[in-house]
């Protein structure tokens, strides 16, 4: 091997080892960011399981019992709940109110809609 060959090379490895440093940082943000991720899907999968249990608890709400009398009541109880909060519908001959609040400042300030 010649001089320059040698002087290149020490070149090359100097690089190597100086650079070395900043892909190890590059791999911490990428692993901080994967953690954060994984973090926030943990949390809305949380959510989600939530949101499936109150489901489920609605869905049990609506099986009839045939045996049951009482069933029926608490079956139309619920349809009629689901009917009013979830759909937005009334009953025929029934009255809607339509209650505003007052803007405030605060509601001015930050944009919200009342």
């Amino acid at each position: 091997m010649t001089w320059l060959n040698r002087i290149l090379l020490a070149l090359f490895i100097t690089a190597a080892i100086a650079f070395l440093p900043s892909y190890e940082h590059l791999g911490a943000e990428d692993l901080a960011r994967v953690r954060a991720e994984r973090d926030a899907l943990q949390d809305g999968n949380a959510e989600l399981r939530d949101e499936i249990r109150l489901l489920e608890a609605e869905v049990d709400a609506l099986h009839r019992d045939p045996s049951d009398a009482r069933s029926h009541e608490r079956v139309d109880t619920e349809l009629a709940r689901i009917a009013r909060e979830d759909l937005n519908m009334i009953k025929p001959g029934e009255l809607v109110f339509e209650l505003h609040r007052p803007r405030t400042e605060l509601d001015e300030s930050t944009g919200d809609q009342p």
